[in-house]
């Protein structure tokens, strides 16, 4: 009788603790199962190569340093730096330049180009454009120029960029180089503070600009006004990126009221005649237009070239 007891008693725990266990609930299969997100897939981001693709490996690259030169100060139309306060220490003496000066140390330290040296039979032409006193010289050199195939260096005054924009086009167009001669010829360079020479320089650049437009470059050559400068101007012309041209062939053809016929300036043309000659010339008479073909026909027939700044 107490198996029987105690038998009934166990099966009634077992039935007791069945019936305290939750089923575990079975997932069905036919459900629709709304994802906590869904990928985009027009939305841009980055897609992960298959398997089969070679990843690659970037390195981050930082971006180099602008290097600015200490005490320098910014000049934004050329964008670059120069450091102005090194002119406090310069000589503001005048410096007279001829064509037989000697080559100073002041010209050498500035990079000062006074003529070419080569035993080359080379001459470089250049000419000062500031005001046409005689309608139609322009005109008349660059046809002279291009019928003998030479190329030459213009410094042009910008008053004559602004006057006549078409005839600054015309020497671009034929590949002569252009260069810097101040805005107005006047007042000499070395009266000027830092900041309105600068400013002559920007000004001239920026009617250039206008008249040439799509087609227009940075001048980056400069030839002082009057023959009369100073250390500091040197200095700052090298440090806005222009290389002073002087010369070492040239006469007095500059004086518009004085004609002496061409026959007198062929004669003072070819007492220069050098290797690596620059000339430096005006075309504000008759006199070198109408000399120039000679000239220039005879220099041609004795082997010279012409070579140009470039």
């Amino acid at each position: 009788m107490k198996k029987k007891i105690f038998l009934f008693i166990q099966i009634l725990l077992i039935f007791i603790l069945a019936s305290c266990v939750k089923q575990t609930e079975q997932p069905s299969f036919t459900a629709v199962i709304t994802p906590l997100a869904t990928p985009n897939i027009t939305d841009t981001q980055t897609v992960l190569p298959s398997p089969s693709e070679e990843t690659p490996s970037f390195e981050p690259v930082s971006p180099s340093p602008t290097v600015i030169p200490p005490n320098s100060t910014y000049i934004e139309f050329y964008n670059l730096y120069a450091d102005l306060t090194k002119t406090s220490e310069m000589r503001r003496d005048i410096i007279y330049w001829s064509e037989k000066g000697p080559k100073t140390e002041i010209l050498e330290k500035h990079n000062i180009i006074t003529t070419i040296d080569t035993d080359e039979k080379e001459i470089y032409l250049t000419f000062n454009l500031g005001y046409e006193h005689v309608r139609g010289n322009t005109e008349k050199l660059l046809e002279i120029l291009k019928d003998r195939s030479i190329l030459a260096t213009f410094f042009l005054v910008g008053e004559f960029i602004e006057v006549f924009p078409e005839k600054v086009k015309s020497i671009h167009a034929d590949g002569h180089t252009l260069g810097a001669h101040s805005y107005y010829h006047i007042p000499a360079s070395y009266t000027m503070t830092d900041e309105e020479y600068i400013d002559d320089f920007i000004k001239t650049e920026k009617l250039l600009k206008t008249a040439l437009g799509d087609e227009y470059e940075r001048m980056r050559y400069y030839r002082p006004i009057t023959g009369e400068y100073c250390e500091r101007d040197l200095y700052i012309a090298n440090a806005l990126g222009y290389t002073t041209v002087l010369f070492d062939a040239t006469y007095s053809d500059w004086n518009r009221t004085i004609v002496n016929g061409w026959e007198y300036a062929y004669s003072e043309l070819a007492k220069d005649v050098h290797e690596g000659a620059i000339y430096q010339l005006h075309i504000v008479t008759p006199d070198n237009i109408e000399a120039l073909p000679v000239f220039l026909d005879e220099l041609i027939s004795y082997g010279w070239t012409f070579k140009v700044f470039e």
